[in-house]
């Protein structure tokens, strides 16, 4: 499944792996879009995508 940006963002925030004032920042400096929030998503938790991630709880 490909995952849109606000799904990411939502995703990012609801797991508390940042938040929205963290995301806020990081999109403000970089732009709103899938690479930054994967970016965000790798610098918390070392996994490149939620699909890698998702697929690791299993």
């Amino acid at each position: 499944m490909e995952y849109t940006k606000d799904q990411i963002w939502d995703y990012l925030i609801y797991n508390e792996i940042a938040s929205k004032e963290t995301l806020i920042t990081v999109t403000n400096i970089n732009g709103y879009n899938i690479e930054t929030l994967n970016d965000v998503l790798y610098s918390a938790t070392g996994y490149r995508d939620i699909e890698q991630l998702e697929s690791e709880k299993e």
